[in-house]
């Protein structure tokens, strides 16, 4: 079996494990933010958000770090040396330790200052804010330290692991949940402590299965100077693009807390909550396609890296439809089956919701590739500069009294156009067509958006909502979506895949 043909088994192989593990995460995650709703009321779950975004703030110091640890370490797996492996990995941990020491520090200051003087919290409510904010301050340390241990078992490609951790992290973050429901006392303050136990317990279980699976793991006390120089550069860099993103997202959280108070950071928050499920469903094309981008460019298979690229775009975009037309459809419907108590305006935020996230992943593995060369200062500058406009521009209009919502469209123009900023940085760094981009993944892609829409709409508009409609339509969209994309979204190769294995599958069926 050739190189290429396994690698393509291998991510077909860690594509359906990371499915198999979003879905079941998506359908418990959704569910435990009902209970947890439920049970600690629209104030403490807007509190908790706040917070949230608060500690957020800390990946501007850590987060460029553990981005170019993943890197790293990917890299020198690509290269197969075992000394070098060893190398990076010391240097990485390390470096981690140290970052998250420093985040720590910056959170007990800025972090407690800011939630003590600055935020929009209900009277009465400070002492259990604060309690939130030291329990996330330890999970986030906890967290980062444990970066390079995620890293190294998606680098290895040991999905399986993966997925198995993250459905035992869901189920227990569930029963936290249903524990605090019949709780007397704090209910926000118990869910923070048990949280962040379950969080911690969960990264245990990482650092042991690396320590015993990967020989490269052997933990040192040293930090490789001229490597730790190149990933400083790598991530100062980073920390640009890093710094918008967390203004746009967390800083525009921050912003609704102050305009408009905690009730409308509980809408954001079962909106991103919504999204979150679903993008973290697509985001596994990206999760599965990107140890083979990075290892292919480290060996030198650039047409085989750029295949996977333009592949791994295409079909997060189709992914991405196949749930954004019946979300969208019936968002109402679906959060009044799925919440208890349902916080203002929460449909409009999670239709917009779902554009923000066709933006972020659309053309993700471009990212990826740009990454996977190590050469990204003229890239993030450019996009800092770009993308920076998402967070002053939404002052503005909340300044002028435009509504809370209004965030979104600025976040979703600016996003989609990025990809003329990663097409321009391509260019420089790697014989990558831009052009071929166009031809096979962002023409296919418009006419299903296209094609996509139009029978539910029309079936939408002479309906009024209801149940039957909802299990009518939902699926209806679905079907509507795939087939669209086998007339639209494929090339005659593709089509022919599908008829062979469809085939394979029915003659299996019939000769058992």
């Amino acid at each position: 079996m050739s190189d290429t043909s396994a690698n393509n088994k291998r991510i077909a192989k860690n594509t359906m494990l990371l499915y198999i593990r979003t879905f079941i995460t998506m359908v418990v995650g959704l569910y435990t933010s009902r209970v947890m709703l439920n049970a600690l009321g629209v104030d403490n779950y807007g509190i908790n958000n706040v917070v949230g975004g608060i500690v957020s703030f800390s990946a501007l110091i850590t987060g460029t770090m553990a981005a170019s640890s993943s890197r790293y370490l990917t890299y020198s797996l690509g290269e197969g040396v075992l000394e070098k492996m060893r190398n990076v990995f010391a240097t990485v941990t390390n470096v981690q330790i140290v970052m998250g020491i420093i985040a720590v520090v910056v959170l007990e200051i800025v972090g407690v200052w800011f939630l003590n003087t600055a935020a929009d919290i209900p009277e009465g409510r400070i002492y259990a804010a604060n309690w939130v904010l030291q329990c996330s301050i330890v999970s986030t340390f906890v967290i980062l330290v444990s970066v390079p241990f995620n890293s190294l078992i998606i680098a290895h490609e040991h999905m399986d692991v993966y997925a198995y951790m993250s459905i035992l992290e869901v189920a227990i973050k569930l029963g936290v949940c249903f524990l605090i429901r019949n709780y007397g006392g704090d209910r926000l303050i118990l869910f923070s402590i048990l949280w962040t136990s379950a969080s911690i317990l969960t990264n245990i279980i990482y650092a042991i299965f690396c320590f015993r699976k990967f020989e490269e793991v052997k933990y040192q006390w040293r930090i490789d100077g001229k490597l730790f120089k190149e990933m400083a550069g790598y991530s100062g860099w980073n920390l640009l693009s890093n710094t918008t993103w967390m203004l746009n997202t967390q800083g525009v959280n921050m912003l609704i807390n102050i305009f408009f108070g905690v009730a409308f950071n509980a809408t954001r928050g079962i909106a991103t909550t919504v999204n979150g499920a679903i993008q973290g469903f697509v985001s596994n094309f990206t999760t599965a396609f990107s140890p083979q981008i990075t290892k292919s460019y480290a060996a030198g298979n650039y047409d085989y890296c750029y295949s996977i690229v333009n592949k791994g775009a295409k079909y997060t975009w189709y992914l991405m439809f196949i749930f954004l037309v019946p979300v969208c459809i019936e968002t109402d419907t679906l959060l009044h089956l799925w919440l208890v108590e349902v916080p203002p305006m929460v449909v409009l935020f999670v239709q917009l919701s779902m554009f923000e996230s066709l933006a972020l992943q659309s053309s993700n593995t471009l990212l990826k590739l740009i990454q996977a060369t190590g050469n990204i200062k003229r890239y993030a500058i450019d996009v800092t500069i770009f993308t920076s406009l998402v967070f002053p521009l939404t002052w503005v209009c909340y300044k002028l009294g435009f509504p809370v919502w209004f965030s979104y469209p600025i976040f979703i123009i600016i996003y989609f156009s990025t990809i003329v900023l990663r097409f321009k940085a391509l260019s420089a760094l790697t014989t990558y067509q831009w052009r071929v981009f166009i031809t096979e993944v962002l023409i296919p892609c418009l006419k299903v958006s296209i094609f996509s829409w139009i029978v539910p709409l029309i079936i939408a508009h002479f309906w009024s909502p209801s149940l039957l409609r909802f299990f009518v339509l939902v699926p209806g969209s679905v079907f509507c979506v795939i087939l669209s994309i086998y007339i639209f979204g494929l090339n005659g190769r593709e089509r022919m895949w599908i008829k062979e294995y469809i085939m394979k599958f029915i003659n299996k069926f019939h000769n058992a």
